[in-house]
């Protein structure tokens, strides 16, 4: 009876020591595993920040890296300088363009004459001058000769006496030239007053005639 009663009681005492071997089992993994899962998770998660900040790092200077390819290098944009003036295209353009170089060409040739020449003048100098003047647009030849009775001095003033002289011209761009020779030297102005009394035809005559006449420099009648 004895035995019996101690084998009943082994047999509880193992069964209580395996329930609470399995109970104390299923605690510690119960609690083991959202320990576990939370620790995970924990180190996962900066993990997936560290990746989110790469890519979006990676976005960033892949913008700025196509803003920096958008904008043109600044030695590709041509120079002010290399850009040729347009062609004059409609016909009012190529008239104006013509104009402007006639007026061009004969200041320039002005210009040449604006020192004294140690050769002096010679017809056919004074005959170049003429024909440029006469190449000068009507509505541009009052400024250009203007320019020249400015700049051209007395030991040059046959050139301005070839446009005096010139019948073509207007009366008013004629009359601009006696003029600026009535204020110029006596020994530059004379010869050319005498050279205008030979012409009764010329829009100056009557007031050569007349200074002539006062300064007693009248030629006498023959």
């Amino acid at each position: 009876m004895k035995k019996q009663n101690i084998i009943i009681a082994c047999a509880v005492l193992l069964l209580v020591a395996a329930a609470a071997f399995f109970f104390l089992r299923d605690g510690r993994d119960g609690s083991d595993e959202p320990a576990a899962s939370t620790l995970a998770e924990k180190i996962r998660r900066p993990q997936k920040r560290s990746q989110t900040a790469k890519q979006s790092s990676a976005v960033s200077q892949t913008a700025d890296n196509g803003k920096a390819d958008a904008s043109p290098p600044a030695g590709d944009a041509p120079a002010e300088s290399e850009v040729e003036p347009a062609a004059p295209q409609t016909e009012e353009e190529r008239r104006e363009a013509e104009e402007t170089r006639k007026v061009d060409e004969f200041d320039a040739l002005t210009d040449r004459w604006m020192e004294p020449s140690g050769k002096g003048v010679s017809m056919n100098d004074v005959d170049t001058f003429v024909e440029r003047f006469r190449s000068v647009p009507k509505a541009r030849k009052r400024e250009c000769l203007q320019r020249a009775l400015n700049l051209v001095p007395d030991e040059n003033v046959m050139l301005l006496a070839g446009i005096l002289m010139d019948k073509t011209q207007d009366r008013e761009l004629v009359e601009l030239v006696f003029n600026d020779v009535l204020n110029r030297n006596e020994d530059v102005k004379k010869p050319i007053l005498h050279q205008v009394f030979k012409d009764k035809e010329h829009p100056c005559w009557a007031d050569t005639a007349w200074i002539l006449d006062v300064t007693g420099e009248l030629p006498k009648k023959k």
